[in-house]
């Protein structure tokens, strides 16, 4: 009931008086003409009654007729008739209310926490160039995204995170401690072997070299030893090793090539889609989704200078690309170059810059769905990896000269 009373009092009604004696004929031909009457009392002379302005203005000539009499107008519907009058007024008030709601939903400064200027300043540039411009609503600024850009265009960073407090973006930052990987010239160290090898040649600039041409070395097994006899007291001193050992590495490979694969291709038929995108969501303007079978999409989105960062409003342009799927028998001689491609790719990935190969050996079989490949590949690399070396007890002399020895 009492929803009934607002919305009559929103759409605005007519309070209404009727002092003829036949009252009973007027209501009966109101009704008659489908006009909804409510709050029906009986007076001292005829009875009073409400009914809706929308009716009052459909039957007004009706009334007029019947002679009733109009006491009360009340509701919205008669105030909005008076301010319709001042639309100067209305306009004004309307967009100092939209401009006090866009304003205040809309971040302007990014303030970068944690990092120097000149840092911050390459934040910006970087969230400048992936199209986070100031000012932006905040629906419209996703944090996540904002932190996974800084991630990926700064490697040195330890911990990102962005948030919204008032007008501002925070972004807050903090650097990794990184450890210097080089080794000092003064720093104690030795040559380890990073890989299982024959030794072929060794260069040795600084350092005991405690290994001979020939010998089979393993994964960590020391090569050249940071310790070494002092010519003048004849006492053994720890020094940084310098030197380059080669060795021959063997890497094996098992790799496979199938006979009949498939391959997808574009058609030259395409249909296209637009959306209204409106706080990150996407609203279908025309077109057709997914009208192929397979497919491919992309899409982009159009975004206008100003309005677009002020409402978050843009539009999305996308397209399909129907794609055709088809089964292609590979000939041998392609299986072959596929799978030796593959081979030194791997190959590449685990031997440094400056190898050279020196032997390989290939065998190709097949059976009914794939070709194979056995591969074996004698590689001359530097195997050396400097380490530091740390004293824990006083140097006993003997112990040294007899696994100088050994070794």
């Amino acid at each position: 009931m009492i929803i009934f009373r607002l919305w009559n009092l929103i759409r605005g009604y007519v309070v209404i008086n009727i002092t003829n004696t036949n009252y009973e004929k007027v209501i009966n031909l109101l009704q008659k003409n489908k006009i909804n009457l409510w709050d029906i009392e009986k007076k001292e002379v005829g009875i009073s009654f409400k009914i809706s302005y929308d009716d009052y203005k459909k039957y007004y000539k009706l009334m007029k007729d019947t002679k009733i009499e109009t006491v009360k107008k009340t509701g919205f519907a008669f105030k909005y008739k008076k301010i319709k009058l001042r639309k100067g007024f209305v306009a004004g008030i309307a967009i100092v209310v939209l401009c006090l709601f866009l304003f205040a939903n809309l971040v302007w400064n990014i303030e970068v926490i944690g990092v120097d200027q000149t840092i911050a300043k390459e934040i910006k540039n970087v969230l400048n160039e992936n199209n986070i411009k100031m000012p932006l609503t905040e629906g419209s600024l996703n944090e996540k995204h904002v932190e996974t850009i800084i991630h990926k265009n700064f490697n040195n960073f330890k911990f990102v995170e962005a948030y919204v407090e008032g007008s501002k973006l925070i972004i807050f930052i903090k650097e990794k401690e990184l450890e210097s990987s080089v080794i000092k010239d003064n720093t104690p160290s030795s040559i380890i072997s990073t890989k299982n090898a024959i030794i072929n040649k060794a260069i040795v600039k600084n350092g005991q070299l405690v290994v001979r041409v020939g010998d089979v070395v393993y994964e960590g097994q020391t090569l050249v030893m940071g310790i070494v006899k002092n010519k003048n007291s004849e006492e053994f001193m720890m020094v940084p090793s310098e030197g380059t050992i080669y060795g021959k590495t063997y890497y094996n490979f098992e790799l496979k090539e199938e006979k009949l694969k498939t391959f997808t291709n574009y058609t030259n038929d395409d249909k296209k889609i637009y959306y209204l995108k409106i706080n990150d969501k996407k609203h279908k303007i025309i077109g057709d989704t997914e009208p192929f079978e397979n497919y491919n999409y992309n899409e982009r989105t159009i975004r206008f200078p100003v309005f677009s960062n002020l409402t978050n409003i843009s539009f999305v342009s996308g397209k399909y690309y129907e794609e055709k799927s088809e089964d292609i028998k590979i000939d041998e001689n392609t299986a072959h170059n596929n799978m030796k491609v593959k081979l030194y790719d791997e190959l590449l990935k685990m031997c440094s810059n400056d190898s050279k190969i020196l032997n390989t050996s290939l065998n190709f079989e097949e059976d009914d769905n794939y070709y194979y490949l056995n591969a074996q590949i004698e590689i001359l690399e530097d195997i050396g990896e400097t380490i530091k070396i740390f004293p824990t007890e006083a140097i006993d002399d003997d112990e040294v000269n007899e696994e100088i020895k050994e070794d």
